[in-house]
């Protein structure tokens, strides 16, 4: 998931979209909600603050990525300085294994979205751009995926934001699951971003759909999990 590019197809945004659609929004909820019940407890989320957090993020970013997408430090130092950013790091117990980041959606990351799309220009106060997405192979599950997902929905909800738009590898059907998992609608797609030679779908997913648990079943969760790392110490 990275920033805007030049694309081959135009922008849709139809009002009968997934995004838009609240049948298919209430059915992709309630899937999703009865599997955040059963998310790992040796998962848990950071939120990204400092940069001391910096090295573990590039680290990941080596792991996951071929060298022509790699972010560097300097990006990620950019990132933080941003009001706008925000992101987490995914960890398996005290093992970092994952991160996201994003921002406010703008001219910098979704020009022809925001040139093409009404739906996007109408709802931009609204949408967050996530920037990366990032797991270690050999941590890639769809449980692992929703985990990551829906703390980023609980994130993104508390600062006030109902959509996310990214860049998704079509590689491995990334961009396909998450239309399968989310309310989610594919605008355009980028054919060789960035001149990788690999193809970015830049889908809108509605927030709505994304997992999400009642307020005391997610505390009760959080301090599973925190129990849990404590043990893992002593």
């Amino acid at each position: 998931m990275r920033e805007d590019a030049n694309h081959k197809n135009t922008a849709q945004g139809k009002c009968n979209s997934p995004v838009c659609s609240p049948d298919s929004v209430t059915a992709k909820q309630k899937k999703n909600q009865r599997n955040a019940y059963k998310y790992p407890l040796n998962l848990f989320a950071q939120l990204i603050t400092n940069k001391s957090q910096i090295p573990i993020l590039v680290e990941l970013e080596k792991a996951c990525f071929p060298m022509l997408m790699q972010e560097e430090q300097s990006d990620f130092e950019e990132f933080l300085d941003d009001e706008f950013g925000s992101g987490m790091i995914l960890y398996d117990d005290r093992t970092p294994i994952g991160y996201i980041t994003g921002r406010h959606i703008c001219e910098e990351n979704s020009a022809r979205a925001l040139k093409e799309n009404e739906f996007i220009r109408e709802h931009q106060d609204e949408i967050f751009y996530i920037s990366s997405l990032a797991i270690l192979k050999e941590h890639r599950s769809i449980k692992t995926l929703e985990f990551l997902l829906h703390e980023t929905n609980t994130l993104l909800k508390s600062i006030g934001y109902n959509y996310f738009v990214a860049y998704v590898r079509k590689r491995h059907g990334l961009s396909r699951l998450l239309a399968h998992r989310t309310s989610c609608e594919i605008l355009h797609t980028t054919e060789n971003w960035e001149e990788t030679g690999e193809p970015f779908d830049y889908c809108l997913v509605n927030l709505n759909s994304l997992p999400s648990l009642p307020l005391a079943a997610d505390y009760f969760f959080h301090y599973l999990r925190m129990i849990r790392r404590k043990l893992k110490r002593i």
